[in-house]
């Protein structure tokens, strides 16, 4: 099951544990593509939540992560970078489709890569985004037609104080307090380690990325929108809140167990 990462890169010579496919570059910045160059190694961080690095297991372990650099240092300028990547992916055979990334307005290159990875039977998961407070629309492309937009909720199961939230919001996921891997926690611009942070929505979809993959292996012949559905009818709601939780937190147990009897 193949996860596409539309984000800073993975870390070639990161511990990570999963299956990864080559990777490829959207940036035209020069840096190799195998280099996670982001400050905090976004990319890897997101990666290594989903099929998990030393230390740190991930939730689809053997999900093949294929990933796809379009993110480099300094603010997020290139939309064209994303949306090349964004279709790469969904002609590419990705199954699932990780967009940790998000700003308050649409652009036209996101908006239609996104719909033609959704018209390509893609699963596509983004972040609400980090404004740590509530806006409408949710952060693009999170806000486009047929994603399922994650927030981000802490140990406690209560809304991130990082996480945006508002209508539209599809499901809520850990992204806060939880276990992380990245430069940030060895503190060196070099190494890796595990350490507990908060990864805000990006987490969050990572977390529900890998749950997808889970759900679209046991069940291949599921269309995209029938396993955001089923994430979404198998959440725990906890609490009468859509706006902040969607249609409650994901519950990937609930999910594969009771997909078994679908």
């Amino acid at each position: 099951m193949i996860v596409a990462l539309v984000d800073s890169g993975v870390q070639a010579d990161a511990e990570l544990t999963g299956p990864r496919l080559p990777a490829v570059d959207f940036t035209r910045s020069g840096i190799p593509e195998t280099d996670d160059d982001q400050v905090l190694s976004h990319g890897t961080m997101m990666a290594a939540l989903i099929n998990g690095a030393r230390g740190l297991p991930g939730l689809a372990p053997q999900a093949t992560i294929l990933p796809l650099k379009s993110v480099t240092p300094g603010p997020r300028a290139n939309a064209q970078s994303d949306a090349d990547a964004i279709r790469y992916a969904a002609d590419h055979g990705a199954k699932v489709l990780n967009l940790s990334f998000g700003l308050p307005a649409s652009l036209d290159p996101w908006e239609e890569a996104v719909r033609y990875a959704v018209s390509k039977d893609v699963v596509v998961v983004a972040a609400a985004g980090n404004s740590g407070s509530y806006q409408a629309p949710l952060s693009y492309p999170a806000a486009y037609p047929g994603v399922l937009a994650v927030s981000a909720t802490g140990s406690d199961g209560r809304l991130s104080p990082l996480s945006t939230w508002g209508p539209g919001l599809g499901i809520s996921a850990p992204g806060a307090q939880m276990p992380l891997y990245s430069r940030g926690c060895a503190k060196s611009t070099t190494s890796f380690a595990v350490c507990t942070g908060d990864g805000g929505t990006s987490a969050a979809t990572a977390y529900t990325s890998a749950a997808a993959a889970l759900l679209r292996s046991a069940h291949p012949d599921w269309d995209a929108q029938r396993v955001i559905t089923h994430l979404r009818n198998t959440s725990r709601p906890p609490h009468d809140d859509t706006e902040k939780y969607g249609a409650g937190a994901l519950a990937p147990d609930l999910a594969l167990s009771s997909a078994e009897k679908a």
